[in-house]
């Protein structure tokens, strides 16, 4: 008898251009030919998620590659910062850290200037990279992959998920709606915020929504631990956020591995637990380069975006050499406390 092959879902965390790296990962990962069955996001996790459901549906694994860069690619192409390409070699070492410290300036000062910036605002910018590289229509229709994403509901700070014809350009947009950028997005008569303050990014439907999958692997855009906290207003803004944007990824990875634990252990028969005891869980984590905000979330250049995605591929070859052993075989991360074990 054949062995059957596994069947992957995939949890994209959000993180800004960080993204870039979620990119690179699922780029690497989507060369192994797996089998991808259900995929949840926020914020740039449901960007990436949308341009892979899009570019699986109809391309398979190259059109979920291709989808992908072609998200990126029009990021950078209609990045605020395009103006600070070109320049060589030569004059990075001076303009990296100019651009890093007027984007952190420009972070400071967002929740004071963005209301006078309609356009930004509005997210017209962002609607646009998204009209202009994600196939809505096929996002909307398709049933091949299922794709979830979520957004925070501003009045009771539930998470709200988007699935099926409910994955719309208004769905994506709050998705990623950063309060100190953009204006609230209303879908429905309700108004939202960035889906990582609740799902970063949802696992409960990947779990427990019938899709069949083996495994469970959870792309991790920030790091939980970093080795130094900065005294600038702007590092300290990073960090805060940082562990904002974790803390529910924390609260679910550690209930699904003690959960899955006590499930295997006792040969739980309730339908929920057993679904918890088969699927086996991984947490691709982010590397120490993403630590610290040396890389600001705000860069949205070519070079930058590039960058991110070599380290994308980089860190997921390493995890393959180093777990992908795992996938279909049995559960990689065993109990939270050791993926956050300084």
């Amino acid at each position: 008898m054949a062995e059957m092959k596994p069947r992957v879902a995939l949890g994209l965390q959000g993180g800004g251009s960080y993204g870039a790296y979620g990119w690179g990962v699922i780029d690497r990962l989507l060369e192994e030919h797996i089998e991808i069955v259900a995929v949840s996001g926020a914020s740039a996790g449901a960007l990436n998620g949308a341009a892979l459901v899009a570019g699986l549906a109809t391309g398979g694994d190259d059109g979920g590659r291709e989808a992908l860069e072609r998200l990126w690619r029009a990021t950078a192409e209609r990045s605020p910062l395009r103006g600070f390409e070109g320049f060589g070699a030569s004059f990075e070492p001076f303009l990296d850290p100019f651009v890093a410290r007027s984007l952190a300036l420009f972070r400071e000062a967002s929740a004071y200037v963005s209301p006078f910036l309609p356009a930004l605002r509005d997210m017209h910018l962002f609607q646009a990279v998204v009209r202009a590289s994600i196939d809505l229509e096929t996002v909307a229709r398709q049933e091949r992959v299922p794709l979830y994403v979520s957004a925070t509901d501003i009045l009771t700070g539930a998470a709200r998920l988007f699935t099926g014809s409910e994955v719309t350009l208004k769905a994506l947009m709050a998705s990623s709606c950063l309060p100190e950028l953009f204006a609230p997005v209303e879908i429905d008569g309700r108004r939202y915020w960035d889906g990582g303050y609740a799902a970063n990014p949802a696992l409960e439907p990947l779990v427990f929504n019938g899709h069949g999958a083996t495994d469970l692997i959870v792309l991790q855009l920030t790091p939980f631990v970093t080795d130094a906290i900065g005294l600038l207003p702007s590092e300290v803004a990073g960090r805060v956020s940082d562990i904002s944007f974790n803390a529910c990824l924390m609260r679910d990875l550690k209930a699904l591995t003690e959960v899955q634990r006590y499930a295997r252990e006792t040969g739980a028969q309730d339908a929920r637990m057993r679904a918890i005891a088969d699927i086996n869980i991984h947490l691709l984590q982010a590397p120490c380069e993403l630590a610290g905000g040396a890389v600001s979330k705000l860069d949205t250049r070519w070079s930058t975006i590039s960058a991110l995605r070599d380290l994308g591929r980089a860190t997921a070859e390493s995890w393959l050499a180093e777990s992908g052993h795992a996938i279909g075989a049995d559960s990689s991360l065993q109990t939270l406390e050791a993926a956050i074990a300084p």
